[in-house]
């Protein structure tokens, strides 16, 4: 299957999206899901967790006290196109507290994403904080 650059980025655009979603509803269970059943979770500072089960634990530890958003964009492909494919994005993290919404913290993603029976997942997903 031959696949165009414009059709991977939207692919890896809408799986990162899902999980900024995910995470700040704090839905372990899909955050889990859209990694690979071998997908690892790289996160500095927290640990590398590999497996569904070990990144539904992990993720399942992070549940929000408060509103948070995940703001994730520049995302650009780091190597050709296909069924396999790697990203780099932006990412700024925000906590709602008494004072209003404030950013927490500024980083990126180094994502290696694969289309899996017609669905894009996390291979890996490497967190890093500036």
């Amino acid at each position: 299957m031959t696949i165009s650059a414009e059709e991977a980025l939207a692919g890896v655009q809408s799986v990162i999206a899902a999980y900024a979603h995910a995470i700040d509803a704090g839905d372990a269970g899909s955050v889990a899901d859209l990694f690979t059943e071998d997908g690892v979770s790289e996160i500095a500072g927290q640990g590398t967790f590999e497996g569904r089960a070990a990144i539904r634990e992990a993720y399942g530890a992070f549940k929000p006290q408060a509103p948070q958003l995940h703001l994730v964009g520049n995302t650009v492909l780091t190597s050709p196109p296909g069924e396999e494919v790697t990203a780099t994005s932006n990412l700024v993290f925000y906590a709602r507290g008494e004072q209003g919404w404030a950013v927490q913290l500024v980083g990126d993603y180094e994502d290696t994403v694969a289309l899996v029976d017609g669905a894009w997942q996390f291979r890996k997903r490497v967190t890093s904080f500036r």
